[in-house]
């Protein structure tokens, strides 16, 4: 019986060991592989440096007008973007899906800056039409 614990008590401190050898192995591993680092890293000044960046989307420039046209029975909404570019809406959802939503916060301030002097009616459809 003490001969066993014994045994289990060498065998615990061989696995210490062992363990602790691994650990010290990881460490000078991980040393080894900083200084590798270190020999291919170069110091660049900021001078020195140019960075040319390739946009992977680009933003359309800002609304700068709306117009509510009629063409014959139809109306439409046509945004004017600050670049001279314009597109024309069918409804109301279909322009809303089809901008974003600083657009559709950009256009609400050239509505509200439009009719800041109208008064509100009870069917503001009839007065976007009307206008």
């Amino acid at each position: 019986m003490k001969d066993q614990v014994a045994l289990r008590g060498r065998n615990a401190r061989n696995l210490e060991a062992l363990i602790e050898d691994n650990r010290k192995i990881e460490v000078e591993k991980d040393y080894q592989e900083v200084a590798d680092m270190k020999r291919h890293i170069e110091i660049v000044k900021d001078d020195e440096v140019a960075i040319d960046g390739i946009p992977l989307a680009t933003k359309p420039p800002v609304i700068v007008e709306y117009q509510i046209d009629k063409d014959g029975r139809m109306g439409y909404f046509k945004l004017i973007r600050a670049d001279g570019s314009s597109k024309r809406y069918s409804s109301m959802i279909k322009m809303l899906q089809g901008i974003d939503r600083e657009d559709v916060e950009t256009l609400w301030k050239l509505v509200k800056a439009k009719h800041k002097n109208t008064r509100p009616e009870d069917d503001y459809e009839r007065v976007f039409m009307e206008i």
